[in-house]
C-alpha cells in the first residue's frame, strides 16, 4: 500500500507538471468511455434489465406476422381470442389488449384522452394491482356490464391532485358516464401502446371505430398477453397456436385474421417489445467500442511519445535500485490515473446524452423512461475506464521500463534495436488508428447518405405548406356515418374559407402514417 501510495502521489505532480498533455488525455478519453456508457446505458434498459413485472420470463406476447417475412402485419380477432382462451393448455391466463380514445366532457374545454381498452385479467396476469382501489372484475367486462375505468397515476395526479377521493367520482367520456374504480402504480408502463395511455376500461369489443359486426367478422384489432404455465415454454405454446390456427381457418374461412398468409406468433413480451431495435442498438454498440478503441490509441500514442522524453528520468530511477516491475507500475498508475479523470469526465457527458437521448426517444423507443443512470451504469463507466487505462497504458509502460541503462545516461539514445522496437509499436498504433478511423468514418458517411436519400425521397405529393389536425367525434352522437360525413363536408367547407387557406380535405389516414386498420364491408351488407 506503501508503494501505491507513493506512485499514486509521484504520477499526480507528474500530471500536474504537463496540464496540456492532461487535458489532452483527460478529453479524449471522457469522449470514448462517455460515449460508450450512453449506448451502455441504453441496452442495458432495454436489452439486459428485466421488465418490471413479477416473473417476466413467463409473459407472452401473441399477435399475427406475415409468415414469408416474419414481420408483424395487424392485429387478432375477437373470434380467436375466444379460441385461444378456451382451448389452451400452456397458458395460466390469456387478456386482449387495442388502444382507443376518449373524449372527456364536463371538466371545462373538451379534451381526448389517450386510453386503452383490455379484458379484465389483463392486470392479473401482469402481476399488477392498482395503487388505489381495485382492478376491473369479470362481470364488468361483458355486455351490459358497468362502465368503469382505472386512471394512470399520471393523470391522476394531473387532473385530481393525488385526491384518493377520486375513486368512485364519474367522467363523461364520449358522453357516457364512466365511474373511476382505480389508479395505477407510478411505475407502470406498457410500452405496446403507441402514446402513454391516460386510461384503461374494460370491454375490447367496445371499441368505438370498429362496428359489432366486424368484432364478430373476424376483423383484426387485438393483441394478446399470456402468462405461460410453469411446465410450458414458448416453443410448446407456439406449437398449440399453429393447431388452433389450423381449426380457426376451418370455422372461420372469412375472416380476415384466417389469410394463410399471416401466422399467429408467441414470443417472449421482453424480446417482441425490442425487436424492433435490437439490431441498431447492437450496431451502435459496435460503433461506440470503436470509438472506444480509437481514443485508447490516441492516449497510447501521447504515452508513448512522452516516454521517449523521460528515458533519463526511467534511467536514473533504475539505477538507483527501482526494478522494471516497479517501473512498469509507476506508468500504468499515471495511466489509470489519466483513465479515472476521463471516466469521470465521461459519466458527466453520459448523464447528459442519456437525457438528450431519452428526450429524443419519447415516443419511438420502448422502456425510454427506464433509460437513465445508475449504480450498475456507474460501476460500468468505472470498469471500462480501469480497462481503458490498462489497455492504452500497458505497452507504452512496458516498452519504456526496457530504456538501456547505459546508452540513456549517456544520452546517446538507445539504440538501433530499441528504436526499431519504438518505430514498430508507434507505426502499429498508428495503423490500428486510422484502420479504426476509416471504418467509423465509412460507416458514418453510409448513415449520413442514407439520411440525405430518405430527406430527398419524393413522397408522392407536394409536402410544402400542408398542416395537418386531428379530430375524435363522440361516438354516441355520431352513429351513422352519415352523420359523419355531414360534420367533416361542414368542417371542410368553413377551412376552406379561411383566408390563406388553398384548400382543405379530410382522410381517415394521412399519408405516410399507417394506420392500424381500415375496417371495410361488401357493398350492400349492413
Amino acid at each position: 500500500m506503501n508503494r501505491l501510495a507513493q506512485h499514486v502521489r509521484y504520477a499526480l505532480r507528474l500530471l500536474a507538471r504537463s496540464p496540456g498533455f492532461s487535458a489532452v488525455a483527460v478529453l479524449t478519453l471522457a469522449v470514448g468511455i462517455g460515449a460508450t456508457t450512453v449506448i451502455f446505458t441504453v441496452a442495458d434498459a432495454l436489452l439486459l434489465r428485466p421488465l418490471r413485472y413479477p416473473r417476466p420470463d413467463q409473459l407472452v406476447l401473441i399477435s399475427a406476422q406475415k409468415k414469408a417475412s416474419g414481420i408483424t402485419q395487424g392485429e387478432l380477432s375477437w373470434p380467436r381470442f375466444e379460441m385461444v382462451s378456451r382451448q389452451n393448455q400452456s397458458f395460466s391466463g390469456v387478456a386482449a389488449f387495442t388502444s382507443e380514445t376518449f373524449n372527456w366532457t364536463g371538466q371545462g374545454e373538451p379534451e381526448q384522452l389517450t386510453a386503452a381498452r383490455a379484458s379484465w385479467n389483463f392486470f392479473p396476469i401482469l402481476g399488477i394491482a392498482p395503487a388505489l382501489g381495485r382492478s376491473f372484475t369479470p362481470a364488468e367486462d361483458k355486455p351490459g356490464g358497468d362502465f368503469v375505468v382505472l386512471l394512470s397515476n399520471r393523470l391522476w395526479r394531473a387532473r385530481f391532485r393525488s385526491d384518493p377521493a377520486a375513486i368512485g367520482r364519474h367522467l363523461t367520456l364520449d358522453q357516457k358516464d364512466y365511474t373511476i374504480i382505480g389508479v395505477l402504480p407510478p411505475d407502470f408502463r406498457f410500452d405496446f401502446f403507441p402514446q402513454e395511455v391516460d386510461l384503461f376500461a374494460p370491454r375490447v369489443f367496445d371499441l368505438n371505430i370498429i362496428t359489432p359486426q366486424q368484432v364478430q367478422g373476424g376483423s383484426g384489432f387485438l393483441r394478446f398477453i399470456a402468462r405461460l404455465r410453469p411446465e410450458a415454454t414458448v416453443s410448446t405454446a407456439q406449437a398449440e397456436l399453429d393447431t388452433m390456427a389450423a381449426q380457426y381457418r376451418q370455422e372461420h374461412p372469412k375472416a380476415p385474421d384466417a389469410d394463410p398468409a399471416l401466422i399467429v406468433h408467441a414470443g417472449a413480451l421482453r424480446d417482441e417489445l425490442v425487436f424492433n431495435t435490437r439490431t441498431a442498438i447492437l450496431v451502435l454498440c459496435g460503433a461506440v467500442c470503436v470509438v472506444l478503441l480509437i481514443a485508447c490509441g490516441n492516449v497510447a500514442s501521447l504515452l508513448l511519445s512522452r516516454a521517449l522524453g523521460r528515458q533519463r528520468e526511467i534511467a536514473v530511477r533504475t539505477a538507483l535500485g527501482a526494478t522494471q516491475s516497479g517501473v512498469v507500475g509507476q506508468l500504468l498508475t499515471e495511466s489509470l490515473i489519466l483513465a479515472l479523470a476521463g471516466g469521470t469526465a465521461g459519466m458527466l457527458l453520459s448523464v447528459w446524452g442519456t437525457r438528450w437521448i431519452a428526450f429524443l426517444a419519447e415516443g419511438n423507443l420502448p422502456r425510454v423512461r427506464e433509460i437513465h443512470a445508475d449504480l450498475y451504469v456507474g460501476a460500468f463507466a468505472l470498469g471500462i475506464s480501469m480497462l481503458s487505462g490498462i489497455l492504452f497504458g500497458l505497452a507504452p509502460a512496458l516498452q519504456a521500463a526496457r530504456t538501456d541503462l547505459n546508452s540513456a545516461l549517456r544520452a546517446e539514445g538507445r539504440g538501433a534495436t530499441a528504436g526499431r522496437r519504438r518505430h514498430f509499436l508507434r507505426n502499429l498504433l498508428v495503423v490500428t488508428q486510422i484502420t479504426l478511423s476509416t471504418v467509423l468514418l465509412l460507416g458514418a458517411g453510409l448513415l449520413i447518405r442514407n439520411f440525405l436519400q430518405l430527406r430527398g425521397a419524393d413522397p408522392g405529393f407536394d409536402a410544402h405548406n400542408l398542416l395537418t389536425m386531428s379530430i375524435s367525434l363522440p361516438p354516441a352522437r355520431y352513429q351513422q356515418g352519415a352523420q359523419m360525413n355531414a360534420f367533416f363536408e361542414d368542417l371542410v367547407r368553413r377551412v376552406r374559407a379561411v383566408p390563406g387557406v388553398r384548400a382543405a380535405a379530410a382522410s381517415s389516414a394521412l399519408p405516410m402514417n399507417p394506420s392500424r386498420f381500415s375496417p371495410a364491408l361488401p357493398e350492400g351488407q349492413p
